[in-house]
């Protein structure tokens, strides 16, 4: 007689994350990786083991430690007690595209070529890039930015969070330079252009700005697209503090703190210096509203998803007979109704001009809540005698 014992088998699979309503964590990572195996060009990784197996090709160790880009991979996949991390990671490597590739405008055009039809929530650059020098914007931004209203325009709309160095130069040339990039990005595009130094709980030394900007993408990857990060505790960082690297009084170096906020680059400060405690001072985005104010990076996450959720993919090459009218508006109430319910929005008003076999043409009118950045307390204060019993 066979007796048939019950077995179990266990084995490393990749992890597959499903993320509930308001999650948008998929990360795209653009970078110089030591692999120049033409499989790696454009892959998409759940896990950093399996990017580093394939990304490090036969790289030495100490070219594995000298290469930018390969020492950014712990970093986009970091989870911590606030964020669940990235849900996926499609990185486009650009050794494997182009020959002795390093990160240039040129290089960086023909990787935003290769994501044009991809789909992600933040994009993000394995390298730091310079905000410009000698009074002249780096054209990388430029790049950027236009592919940010293409992808837009295709109701694939993304946000950009990366590290940015700030050459030194004059305080005129500097404020000039983050004024401009302010006015690029005011539409659109930008979610944290980070300048901070990220050091992580338990570490001495800050991370690169490159590797700061890849902790910052995972961080807000694995967040809801409703949370805004103004004056909120970073709990798994100790440092550093955007006011103490960039004071208000400095001669002929650096932008000030102020000056970054005013432009919307991202900062931080000391909660509690004893503790070394560090909160983001504002999270504002060089993106503007109608009043001219900056918009809080939580306002462009929830527009983006509201216009990723209502391109209605699903529909897209479904036989028009059942394409009705009543069926399309249907679908914009329920959305509508989930957004409202989850407090994603407070209202949402739209108009469908058309409803074809062809083209379903909608007017949209998203009604977001801001975030409380002042509070004011009036104090009227009354002493009352001291009576000895």
């Amino acid at each position: 007689m066979t007796i048939n014992e019950p077995t179990v088998i266990v084995q490393d699979v990749e992890k597959i994350a499903e993320r509930p309503y308001g999650n948008a964590g998929k990360i795209a990572l653009i970078g110089v990786f030591p692999s120049t195996d033409s499989s790696t060009a454009v892959d998409v990784y759940t896990t950093l083991d399996s990017a580093q197996s394939k990304l490090k090709g036969s790289a030495t160790a100490s070219q594995l430690e000298n290469n930018v880009a390969y020492g950014c991979l712990p970093y986009i996949f970091a989870q911590g007690k606030q964020s669940k991390g990235a849900e996926q990671v499609l990185i486009v490597n650009l050794s494997a595209i182009v020959e002795n590739a390093t990160l240039t405008n040129n290089t960086l055009a023909t990787a935003l070529n290769l994501l044009a039809e991809e789909d992600f929530d933040i994009l993000t650059i394995a390298d730091a890039i310079a905000l410009g020098t000698e009074g002249t914007l780096n054209t990388m931004w430029t790049t950027l930015h236009t592919f940010a209203k293409e992808m837009y325009a295709n109701q694939k709309p993304f946000g950009i969070i990366t590290g940015v160095t700030l050459p030194a130069q004059s305080d005129e040339t500097g404020v000039a330079m983050a004024t401009a990039f302010k006015t690029l990005f005011q539409d659109k595009g930008i979610y944290k252009a980070v300048t901070t130094p990220v050091i992580l709980k338990g570490e001495t030394d800050a991370l690169s700005i490159a590797q700061s900007g890849c902790w910052h993408s995972s961080f807000t990857a694995g967040r809801t697209v409703n949370r805004s990060e103004t004056a909120k505790v970073y709990e798994d960082l100790i440092g550093q503090d955007t006011k103490s690297l960039y004071p208000i009084i400095e001669a002929t170096t650096k932008l000030d703190w102020e000056k970054l906020v005013d432009n919307g680059f991202h900062t931080t400060k000391y909660r509690n210096r004893r503790t070394n405690t560090i909160e983001c001072i504002t999270n504002l985005t060089p993106t503007k509203n109608a009043d001219g104010s900056l918009r809080d990076m939580k306002i462009e996450r929830v527009k983006n998803y509201i216009v990723k959720r209502l391109a209605l993919r699903d529909v897209l090459g479904e036989d028009n007979t059942d394409i009705t009218l009543g069926y399309v508006k249907g679908l914009f109430e329920y959305e509508k109704k989930l957004a409202i319910q989850n407090n994603y929005l407070t209202d949402m008003e739209y108009n469908i001009l058309q409803c074809s076999s062809k083209c379903i043409q909608c007017e949209l009118a998203l009604e977001i809540a801001d975030v409380v950045r002042t509070v004011k307390l009036n104090i009227s204060l009354e002493i009352t005698p001291f009576e000895e019993e």
